[in-house]
């Protein structure tokens, strides 16, 4: 007597097969699609952008010079402390070091385009720099980890005239005890950090301040505290 397997061929295999190639279509494929632009994109970023200074010196949090280190204050990422050095990379392949900026005051905007709050936020920072870059007003704006290739079109498309620089391993986040995005330090031409705020400014709608947002009066109230305060000779 002889015996036919038919398991392999029955309705319920072939309706098991079925759903399998579904979702293997619908959802693992186009994951995988995005994961390998995500890492091509990422690989083209290391690949083109170093991660040293072309003098040599390495990318992320440095000392500050004994030039302009103040009697007194110590050197911390909090109000009434020395802002910490960094030196990082900019998107039009030069180098930023934060300490080249004393004598002008500086608001130090930590973001990523990935994060909403700082989409939100970020046409306040473009309209701040416009209204005050006569009176010295630099805005450095910090993106956390995220190639050039991803960071280039979207400060293009919302007008980013002020210095960007990249802080690819996110040493310099971590020295300045980031705990959420977005996050800005205001610092004055001495060097010192006057106020620091955690969450996105947005605009007054219809009169109403959008709920958990600091309303733009409050902005501009930061930076005049900031910018009215003269450099120490």
């Amino acid at each position: 007597m002889s015996y036919t397997d038919v398991s392999d061929s029955s309705p319920a295999k072939k309706a098991g097969a079925t759903r399998l190639q579904m979702v293997m279509r619908r959802f693992v494929y186009p994951l995988a699609v995005i994961a390998a632009i995500i890492a091509v994109i990422w690989w083209v970023d290391a690949r083109d952008d170093p991660p040293t200074s072309p003098t040599g010196e390495r990318y992320g949090p440095v000392q500050m010079p004994a030039a302009l280190a103040t009697v007194g204050l110590e050197t911390a990422a909090e109000e009434g402390a020395l802002a910490p050095n960094f030196l990082l990379e900019t998107m039009d392949d030069s180098e930023l070091r934060l300490s080249d900026l004393r004598g002008q005051p500086v608001v130090l905007n930590f973001w990523a385009t990935w994060c909403k709050p700082c989409r939100q936020e970020m046409p306040r920072f473009v309209e701040a720099y416009d209204a005050h870059a006569n009176e010295g007003l630099v805005v450095v704006a910090v993106n956390l980890q995220e190639g050039k290739g991803i960071v280039r079109p979207f400060a293009e498309d919302y007008g980013m005239d002020f210095p960007i620089v990249v802080d690819r391993d996110g040493e310099v986040g971590d020295r300045y005890r980031l705990l959420g995005l977005p996050t800005t330090y205001f610092i004055d031409r001495q060097g010192v950090i006057r106020s620091v705020f955690t969450g996105p400014f947005e605009e007054k709608q219809n009169d109403t301040n959008v709920q958990g947002a600091i309303e733009d009066s409050e902005l501009e109230q930061r930076i005049a505290d900031i910018v009215a305060l003269e450099a120490v000779n």
